[in-house]
């Protein structure tokens, strides 16, 4: 980032899943030279096809609640039902 105190937009892509979520933003990714793709952080273990930092950042539940502690997510939530934990940093790792 050339001006860390510039603002842009954010958008947000919601969706159950297999709603085609990856689809979309892949597409806008390809086509749209000036986005950027935000990478969330979970507590979950992995799928086999994903990848750390591409796909999400994977963290154990220790260093989520040190991020967390520590005011480094922009928004973050706990899920009760699976007990795991995501959230959005406010830097890339």
């Amino acid at each position: 980032m050339d001006n860390p105190n510039a603002k842009g937009r954010l958008f947000v892509l919601s969706g159950p899943s297999g709603s085609g979520k990856s689809t979309i933003k892949d597409a806008v990714l390809r086509d749209m030279a000036n986005v950027h793709f935000s990478v969330s952080a979970t507590t979950r273990p992995p799928r086999p096809e994903e990848v750390n930092g591409q796909d999400y950042f994977f963290l154990s539940k220790e260093q989520f609640a040190q991020m967390e502690k520590d005011g480094q997510f922009l928004e973050f939530a706990h899920y009760e039902g699976s007990g795991e934990h995501y959230g959005t940093p406010l830097r890339p790792f």
